[in-house]
């Protein structure tokens, strides 16, 4: 005990750290701990003394004793050396804080002894997860309209190019459509695009509300958007598309206190075929939706028309 005392080297450690830091004799039992573990801890210094290493650090998930003990007590000065991990460290008032730790051994002539530097990483973390979130919400925004929060053409096209994919190898018809706000220009330009964009995130939550989970329906361009429908017949994609066409044309479109907008929507589709790329598919549905235009409007038509 007192030859560890009188080491210059541990000595310096255990004084000069901000770090927390614990030496244990060969038996895992804790001999000194730094201010700085007591801080992190709530344990005093003799709370702390004649405590093995584990008493720090709960048992793992299956209840046995954490690894840390195995590796204080190999004895493998290599092994020790290399020593990082990341665990859980128990404080008094019985919570756990995340840790790093980094184990080392200590030689005197006479003597081995164990070290081990615990640094809190509360604060890696929590930037980690600030990261992972701006991430998620930087790879959202690539495939989101920031508008309706609808997929955008780019995530559309490849929901469309995977559904080509699942009908060519489960032999299961699809519909594709292709969904226009009839007369949105002169909505934008009577009432202002604040409010033309208030339609648009108002149709959007239509859509959701009136397709099943299933389906896929995103913003393709400025007042159009698309529609896939798998496993659905054409037959079954009108009865679909007409009641969406209803919900629209029946619901009033609120832009100041007591007015609002009648609005109404065409609609064009084609059935998905194995065989023609997403593009020529959408500019079916396209041409169907350019014949449901010239026929009046609030309409469904479908390819071939």
């Amino acid at each position: 005990m007192n030859e560890i005392n009188t080491d210059v080297f541990v000595r310096e450690i255990v004084s000069q750290s901000i770090d927390a830091i614990v030496v244990l004799d060969t038996n895992n039992k804790i001999l000194f701990s730094n201010l700085a573990l007591q801080s992190l801890t709530g344990y005093s210094k003799e709370e702390l003394e004649e405590k093995t290493f584990s008493f720090l650090f709960p048992p793992n998930e299956k209840g046995e004793q954490n690894t840390i003990e195995t590796f204080v007590s190999s004895k493998d000065s290599h092994y020790i050396a290399g020593f990082l991990k990341e665990l859980e460290l128990v404080t008094k008032p019985k919570g756990t804080i995340p840790v790093e730790i980094r184990a080392f051994t200590i030689r005197n002539e006479t003597q081995m002894f164990y070290a081990a530097i615990i640094r809190d990483v509360r604060e890696r973390r929590r930037l980690e997860e600030q990261k992972n979130v701006l991430i998620n919400s930087l790879k959202r925004l690539a495939y989101m309209d920031e508008l309706t929060m609808l997929p955008n053409r780019r995530s559309f096209s490849e929901s469309l190019q995977k559904t080509v994919a699942t009908v060519k190898r489960r032999n299961r018809e699809s519909v594709l459509a292709v969904l226009d706000i009839d007369h949105f220009k002169v909505i934008n330009d009577t009432y202002g695009h604040d409010i033309g964009d208030l339609v648009l995130k108002k149709m959007a939550n239509i859509f959701v509300d009136c397709l099943r989970e299933e389906d896929t329906v995103g913003r393709i361009g400025g007042e159009e958007f698309g529609c896939i429908l798998p496993d659905t017949t054409t037959e079954g994609a009108t009865i679909v598309l007409d009641r969406l066409r209803e919900s629209v044309e029946n619901h009033r479109f609120f832009i100041f206190d007591n007015y609002y907008l009648n609005i109404t929507l065409s609609i064009g589709y084609t059935k998905v075929h194995p065989i023609q790329k997403p593009e020529e598919i959408l500019k079916l549905a396209d041409i169907a939706l350019y014949q449901a235009k010239n026929h009046g409007r609030n309409q469904i038509q479908v390819y071939p028309v």
